[in-house]
């Protein structure tokens, strides 16, 4: 099996754990209490940004970081100016960046394209957006700032509201809140929620368990009183749910995202749901604090700026320190160590199963057979390893015996991963001369 190496740099909220969100916001608060201690610590070092989309606050934020530490940056902030509009592919742009740079920043328009950079790259890379999939360290800072205000995550409640299905940033703050255990209210836009496959793989990473929420207000956000809340299995519900569907009595923490139009979203009949004054004076939201990744639209409205909850604006601000934190953690571990990041397999391209069923996955516009790599615990999925979508496996096989076997078979659970072989049908598996598993 032609397994490719592990991932260099920071990729997805799926490199973290609880043992390294606590040590780093522990890190960044000393940071943030002393942010001149490391004035010097990225002397010598050079950092390559490279924005194929647009931004403000992440390449700035960065950019600064890099700064306030004595590093130096060369910059990309518009593709059309860089070879990737004589056609250069991905692949060796990151191959050439690499030798130029000890990090690479990289945005990107397409899923997994961070990810694909890091195998040819030779130096840690950062995802600074790629496509919807996710946005780790926007994640960091979003939950920094929650942490500054709650020290503990444990019992809270978080809400998402807005454009899920779209919203890279709603993502990846999902995976990191499900891995500090906290419950998550899902309040998509009708139509704009995200598949299912990803709040499946929730459910199963992190022993949770989908059950429904019910709330009036809910109504105008959604179009139903009841919403999907994930939560961990057996968490004290107490008189909070205890049912399958049930009254919710307090959220902690909201965080509205805007309409994604830059990646084909678009509204429907039923107006985008947001927050306003009056809708922040309900019981349930007394203490909620507002997050938002920003830019904003009509979703939050100017007249809650003044709200003591509403904490946007500082989210922003923890940008530069949070990102100064990042870079410390990759390129100075000696003076500023954290535990090790959850490695995030590159997969293996052995196997004949057609393109990525994501569209929008780095491996269309740059013509790839789709990587693959599984999760799971009672039930092994595939996913592509760019861009995590499931893939439509239905039969296993093994490498060593050559049977094949249906994929929820307790024969096919049973495969050591290094002979795993999947396949999309029973026929393909029979041209590759592999005989059905008794």
């Amino acid at each position: 099996m032609n397994l490719l190496p592990v991932l260099e740099g920071l990729h997805s909220a799926e490199a973290f754990h609880p043992a390294f969100l606590t040590s780093f916001f522990e890190r960044v608060r000393e940071l943030e209490q002393d942010p001149g201690a490391y004035q010097d610590a990225l002397r010598g070092k050079l950092i390559a940004t490279v924005f194929e989309e647009p931004s403000t606050r992440t390449r700035l934020s960065f950019e600064a970081a890099a700064k306030r530490l004595g590093g130096q940056v060369i910059t990309v902030a518009d593709p059309k100016t860089t070879s990737a509009a004589k056609g250069e592919t991905l692949h060796d742009m990151a191959k050439v960046l690499g030798g130029y740079a000890d990090l690479i920043v990289w945005r990107h328009a397409s899923d997994g394209a961070s990810r694909l950079a890091s195998q040819a790259a030779g130096v840690p890379i950062v995802n600074g957006g790629d496509g919807r999939l996710g946005h780790p360290t926007q994640t960091l800072l979003d939950l920094y700032t929650l942490s500054r205000e709650w020290g503990d995550f444990r019992g809270r409640t978080v809400a998402l509201m807005g454009d899920l299905k779209n919203g890279r940033t709603a993502r990846s703050l999902a995976w990191a809140l499900a891995v500090l255990g906290v419950r998550i209210v899902l309040l998509p836009s009708p139509s704009l929620n995200w598949e299912s496959s990803f709040e499946r793989r929730i459910l199963d990473r992190f022993d949770y368990r989908l059950v429904q929420a019910r709330h009036p207000l809910f109504r105008s956000w959604i179009g139903s009183d009841e919403a999907f809340l994930l939560e961990p299995r057996g968490v004290a519900q107490g008189d909070l749910f205890p049912e399958q569907s049930a009254a919710l009595h307090k959220i902690d923490a909201m965080y509205l995202t805007r309409l994604q139009d830059e990646r084909g979203a678009r509204q429907g009949g039923a107006p985008y749901p947001g927050v306003t004054p009056e809708v922040m004076a309900d019981p349930l939201l007394s203490d909620c604090l507002l997050l938002h990744p920003l830019p904003r639209r009509g979703e939050l409205p100017p007249t809650l700026d003044s709200d003591p909850r509403a904490l946007y604006f500082e989210q922003a601000k923890m940008g530069p320190l949070v990102r100064m934190g990042v870079f410390l953690a990759f390129l100075r571990p000696d003076l500023w160590p954290l535990p090790t990041l959850q490695p995030l397999p590159s997969g293996c391209r052995d196997h004949d199963l057609g393109t990525c069923p994501n569209t929008g996955c780095i491996t269309h516009s740059q013509k790839l057979r789709a990587p693959w790599r599984t999760e799971g615990r009672s039930r092994r999925r595939f996913l592509c390893a760019y861009c995590d979508a499931l893939l439509p496996i239905d039969y296993i096989g093994c490498c060593s015996s050559r049977k094949v076997h249906p994929i929820h078979s307790p024969k096919a659970q049973s495969i050591r991963p290094e002979n795993l072989r999947p396949f999309v049908s029973r026929e393909d598996a029979e041209r590759e001369s592999y005989s059905w598993g008794s």
